[in-house]
């Protein structure tokens, strides 16, 4: 009796059901909770994530405009005193003193093996709002050279310019405006034939022909590195960017050419040096780019086959040009650091002349005319423009 007893006691224990419940519902709420709390942390740790992710992009565009800004600057702003030679720090902040860029450039600048100057500009965009998950900084560079840009204001707009002293000897035709950034000198008669002006920036001795207008206009640039990598193979990779071979010729490093044949050119001759020209030379779209001298000789003479609008550039050397033979035909020639001397025959049916200081000279046994056509004015030419620094590289430092 007495284990029958027990035994009831037992089972009674174990078959009561009283608390199971309490306890499975502290169970469930626990497991519950825990699950919740798993789920705020990795709401949160997402938050802060995509946080960090949002500033660190902010900090990254604000270090491209820094970039941007700063070759802006460089290039065009009419704040820059010291033009291309600027070598300072902007610091600008976005839309609150949270968020900023400091750009600045790395000195001293590099000469490369080509003989081109490397400029490196670092940008740095910072987000700091002062929390610990509100920040983000991002740092690019940018390694520039010295080059050309196109410029739609910047076109040959004159029948002749020279950067310094213009000289006019003899019995001369024009047909279209000239201009002197120096000072005008008029010795002999000129006749614009269709129209025209004669202006000069510092002076003349004719002002019944000249107006001294206190002006200087600037010739467009001459990108010689873009036209030697059209047709020379050697020419580093780095800077081209893109095949830019074309019919011509490169006539190699450090060689002068004289031209004593008869021949026919078609598209850019390269000269790294002189050129002198004693023969019949007809160019047909063709350039000559001579980085020393140009000179046509007596007994030479070159005929401009050039269509305006497409080829618009005949002879462009950075020294002297000197005529003393015959040039006619359609063409722009220019010397980019040296002087233009007519003392033969120069009959210009569509083109400009542009040079450092010209004499022209008419009447005897010279003869000079141009004639200016209007639509050149309109052509932006690829490879002239104004000089600027260029990026040819792009990295994140990190």
């Amino acid at each position: 009796m007495k284990e029958d007893g027990k035994n009831n006691q037992l089972n009674n224990i174990f078959s009561n059901q009283k608390g199971m419940a309490l306890l499975t519902t502290l169970i469930f709420v626990f497991v519950l909770v825990s699950l919740g709390v798993a789920l705020l942390t990795m709401t949160s740790n997402d938050t802060k994530l995509s946080t960090l992710q949002r500033e660190s992009t902010r900090a990254f565009y604000l270090a491209e405009t820094g970039i941007e800004k700063a070759i802006w600057y460089l290039n065009f702003s009419s704040e820059n005193s010291e033009g291309l030679s600027w070598r300072g720090t902007l610091h600008e902040e976005g839309e609150n003193s949270t968020e900023y860029f400091n750009t600045h450039f790395v000195e001293p600048d590099v000469v490369d093996e080509d003989g081109l100057t490397i400029a490196t500009l670092v940008s740095t965009g910072i987000v700091d709002d002062g929390s610990q998950f509100s920040k983000g900084t991002r740092t690019i560079e940018v390694k520039l050279i010295k080059g050309v840009i196109t410029s739609p204001g910047m076109t040959y707009n004159h029948a002749i310019l020279t950067d310094g002293d213009m000289t006019l000897n003899g019995g001369i035709s024009i047909s279209g405006d000239i201009h002197s950034n120096g000072f005008l000198t008029n010795n002999g008669t000129i006749d614009f034939a269709a129209g025209g002006t004669a202006t000069a920036e510092t002076g003349t001795n004719d002002s019944d022909l000249c107006d001294v207008n206190g002006k200087n206009i600037p010739s467009p640039t001459i990108d010689w590195p873009y036209f030697e990598r059209k047709v020379n193979p050697n020419y580093p990779d780095i800077h081209v960017g893109e095949n830019l071979s074309v019919e011509g010729k490169y006539y190699g490093y450090n060689t002068s050419v004289e031209f004593n044949t008869p021949d026919e050119l078609i598209g850019i001759h390269f000269i790294d040096g002189d050129v002198i020209i004693k023969t019949e030379l007809k160019l047909t779209n063709a350039t000559i780019f001579a980085t020393g001298t140009i000179t046509v000789l007596g007994n030479g003479d070159i005929t401009l086959g050039n269509k305006i609008e497409d080829h618009p550039l005949a002879l462009i050397a950075k020294g002297n040009i000197t005529i003393g033979g015959s040039v006619h035909g359609e063409g722009i020639i220019q010397s980019t650091e040296g002087d233009f001397t007519s003392n033969g025959v120069v009959d210009i049916n569509e083109g400009a002349i542009y040079t450092a200081e010209g004499i022209f000279n008419g009447g005897g046994g010279a003869e000079f005319n141009i004639k200016y056509p209007i639509a050149l004015g309109e052509v932006s030419i690829p490879g002239t423009g104004v000089e600027a620094w260029k990026r040819i590289s792009w990295r994140e430092a990190y």
